[in-house]
């Protein structure tokens, strides 16, 4: 069943699109469109992670420390890999 992640609660920074998650055994695919490219982006995480850090039992950080940190920000801001690129072309890891 998908089910829609909660929004931030800072009306300073609304965002354009919800975000979804599907749960399907072990893995959550959450996916959305790109606050910034409008494209739909898609990830996939941990179950038992994904719950420790939507339940506010750890930080995205610990709870996901294995999901690479763009995806994670997918999750924070609603911004996919992609769309930072696009924010700033030339920054770098």
């Amino acid at each position: 069943m998908v089910q829609e992640l909660p929004m931030r609660k800072d009306l300073f920074t609304p965002l354009k699109f919800k975000r979804y998650f599907e749960v399907n055994g072990n893995k959550v695919k959450i996916f959305g469109k790109c606050e910034v490219t409008e494209k739909n982006f898609e990830m996939l995480v941990n179950t038992n992670d994904f719950f420790k850090y939507l339940l506010g039992k750890d930080s995205i950080g610990v709870a996901l420390q294995n999901t690479p940190k763009e995806e994670r920000e997918f999750l924070l801001s609603g911004i996919s890999p992609e769309g930072w690129k696009v924010l700033w072309p030339g920054s770098s890891e």
